[in-house]
């Protein structure tokens, strides 16, 4: 089967013991998080600055979430997670935006400290590393697919681990709680998330070409930083997913989109999106969902293509 071909492939390129295939990203976070069998008033640790699918993932699961705050990096806010953590806290969540990778050994100290489970949304980080480790190596990683993502194909996602019982359990909870009688008899609620094999044909190809896809990236990114002033660029990303940058207003993004620029708006605060829809307008997130945008910097995308977009954005500052 090919699913399981790329299972036991982008296993082996991330480090860890295994890897269950599924049918997003969005389903790899929500999956993880009902895999771990937690308590119902369990509080989980939640970017403030991220992709609604990983708030969301927590909602899907009726677990709590909790926001925290992000840094000038838009990564999670470190010192604001720890003062977040409580008796509740099962899980922290962390996104690695836009290619750019939290500090996880820091990471991994406050999850030993305070005996809690990581879930890395690795959606938009693959090929990142932290030190010497794979990104989504550290205890659960969750990848997406999606046909935008470094690796791609038309849908699909990942759930990959060390921890062998629980991806036991991700991958029966996958494909419908049948259990391993399959005699109809459901001993835990259970999700249609399968893999085909044609979307997994089309993310091994993909795979295939990730070092040559990163090295264009990055080669995209320099290019960006030579042409755009610097008081614009944000830190640098390990394995740029997108290029984003600082402006004073980044609602230039619609007069770059009229233009056929594959320009977008950074992260809304997840908070104050549906169903949360919280007051977040003292937060970090909020000063920078304002500011921050994004130009395409992936494969499809060469140097007279950069150039006419740094050219475009010239003329809107």
């Amino acid at each position: 089967m090919k699913f399981e071909e790329l299972e036991n492939k982008f296993s082996k390129y991330i480090g860890t013991e295994g890897c269950v295939s599924v049918n997003s990203g969005t389903a790899a976070l929500h999956l993880a998080l009902e895999a771990l069998q937690l308590p119902k008033d369990s509080e989980i640790i939640v970017p403030q600055f991220t992709m609604i699918a990983t708030a969301w993932a927590v909602y899907y699961a009726r677990l709590n979430p909790v926001f925290v705050d992000c840094s000038d990096d838009l990564l999670i806010d470190l010192i604001d997670l720890e003062k977040k953590i409580t008796y509740k806290t099962k899980v922290i969540m962390v996104t690695h935006v836009y290619g750019r990778v939290v500090n996880m050994d820091a990471v991994s100290e406050l999850a030993k400290k305070y005996n809690l489970r990581i879930i890395e949304d690795a959606a938009e980080a693959h090929g990142c590393k932290w030190g010497n480790k794979m990104v989504g190596s550290y205890d659960i990683g969750c990848f997406s697919f999606y046909r935008n993502k470094i690796v791609c194909g038309e849908e699909g996602g990942a759930i990959v681990s060390d921890d062998l019982e629980f991806l036991k359990i991700v991958k029966d909870m996958k494909s419908m709680s049948f259990g391993e009688e399959h005699n109809y008899m459901h001993k835990r609620i259970g999700f249609n998330y399968r893999m085909t094999n044609s979307q997994a044909s089309l993310i091994i190809d993909s795979l295939g070409e990730i070092d040559k896809n990163i090295k264009i990236r990055r080669q995209n990114e320099s290019l960006y930083d030579s042409l755009i002033a610097k008081k614009y660029h944000m830190p640098r990303r390990d394995v740029p997913w997108v290029y984003d940058i600082k402006v004073d207003n980044n609602k230039i993004v619609d007069d770059l989109r009229k233009q056929n620029i594959a320009a977008r708006y950074g992260f809304k605060p997840v908070g104050s999106c549906a169903p949360f829809l919280l007051d977040v307008s003292q937060t970090k997130s909020y000063e920078m969902s304002k500011k921050i945008m994004y130009l395409p910097v992936g494969p499809d995308v060469n140097k007279a293509d950069i150039h006419f977009i740094v050219e475009k954005l010239k003329d809107l500052q």
